[in-house]
């Protein structure tokens, strides 16, 4: 079953690499405490077209578990949901690999500012998946090193099979919050955020009447400013 149940998460990380209308197994230690700070960033506008490099999401397991399927769907599906002719550009990810082969991979803000150097892009994708208990914690980052700022998007999955979904989600978000593109991921978030809003006004009416604003507090946290750069 256990055998069956991985065949059928490859084959379906497999068609999804393939482009629809609308990696490596080492990890990079890249060390994210350091390097953001949690300050609001007011400019949020990123001019189009642009080109973003989505590095390998790093793999996190006690396991000793082969995920590099996992890792390469991630980016495969990040690839063709983010990809948006004439607008956005995704910088090949064999010259993603050739970039992070000749560096020292401990240093993140290094890595960042060489993939940046290296390939031309001024924002890049990186990110993890923490395996625990069986459920799945998506963590992506997306790097706007020209103006030295960030943009953390996150999601849950209770099991494998609904990794598919949530690196959707990620990607819907990164479309939104990044390049103001509408896409079907999006508009169910906010269909089911509307819904949430909803259900809380029913329930909670004297917490509206105290905090009229209270519904705009579970939006996207925004661009943050990264100080620590290079």
């Amino acid at each position: 079953m256990i055998h069956f149940k991985t065949s059928v998460c490859v084959l379906c990380f497999w068609i999804l690499s393939f482009p629809l209308p609308g990696t490596i197994l080492e990890n990079l230690n890249l060390p994210a405490s350091r390097a953001l700070a949690a300050a609001d960033s007011q400019d949020t506008g990123v001019p189009l077209p642009a080109t973003i490099a989505v590095l390998p999401f790093t793999i996190h397991a006690s396991e000793p578990e082969d995920f590099s399927y996992i890792q390469k769907g991630v980016v495969n599906m990040l690839h063709t949901r983010l990809n948006w002719p004439d607008k956005v550009h995704l910088v090949p990810r064999k010259q993603i690999e050739n970039v992070l082969g000749h560096l020292n991979k401990t240093d993140k803000n290094k890595i960042l500012k060489q993939v940046a150097d290296q390939t031309g892009t001024d924002l890049i994708l990186d990110g993890s998946i923490t395996k625990l208990a069986g459920s799945f914690s998506i963590d992506a980052l997306v790097y706007d090193i020209k103006n030295k700022r960030y943009m953390a998007f996150f999601e849950q999955s209770k099991d494998s099979d609904e990794l598919i979904e949530k690196v959707d989600r990620i990607a819907g978000g990164i479309n939104k919050q990044v390049f103001d593109r509408t896409t079907t991921a999006w508009e169910k978030i906010e269909q089911e955020r509307q819904a949430k809003i909803n259900e809380m006004k029913r329930k909670n009416p004297e917490h509206l009447m105290q905090n009229p604003q209270w519904q705009q507090q579970d939006d996207s946290p925004g661009w943050k400013i990264w100080k620590y750069l290079f």
